[in-house]
């Protein structure tokens, strides 16, 4: 039986200019976003960028990748359905996933729930993550607004904000 992976990468989803513009209801979660990210890279978590086809040149300025950073995309909603990202997890020996991203109806719903339907753990980073609806935001992401829901990622995952996140601690 092979040993299961135990190593944790930082996934920044649809983070593209347009679509921070436009499918997030608060401009300032990109701001948090790049916390989490700059988190991610002080503990020397592997990063991972999934943007849709043709953006890739876009990914918004606060999250520009660094050198060596994988930047991959997709034509789906899941970062995981059009990509190889699973691969890659894989081959870099990952369990768990820290994912932000925008928008939290669409990319983070959409990877969540294939990760973990797939073996993965994962942890949401509620702050870096935005939707253009605020109440459906809140919802998949606050365990409090619609507690009897089967929607929320709090059912599937780790929902905290990046400070509560033991993998992007110094």
């Amino acid at each position: 039986m092979a040993t299961p992976a135990t190593g944790t990468a930082f996934l920044a989803l649809d983070y593209v200019t347009y679509i921070v513009d436009n499918f997030s209801h608060d401009p300032s979660v990109a701001e948090r976003a790049a916390r989490a990210l700059a988190a991610a890279r002080t503990a020397g978590l592997p990063v991972f960028y999934v943007v849709p086809q043709g953006m890739q040149e876009q990914i918004h300025p606060l999250l520009a990748p660094a050198e060596g950073e994988t930047v991959l995309t997709k034509t789906s909603f899941s970062a995981f359905a059009t990509t190889d990202l699973r691969e890659r997890l894989d081959a870099a020996g990952v369990g768990r996933i820290v994912v932000a991203g925008v928008a939290t109806s669409g990319t983070v719903l959409s990877t969540t729930r294939w990760a973990v339907d797939t073996g993965l753990r994962v942890t949401v980073v509620a702050d870096a993550c935005d939707d253009p609806d605020p109440q459906v935001n809140a919802v998949l992401l606050d365990e409090s607004v619609a507690p009897k829901s089967w929607i929320g990622l709090w059912r599937v995952a780790d929902v905290l904000a990046t400070d509560e996140i033991p993998e992007l601690r110094p």
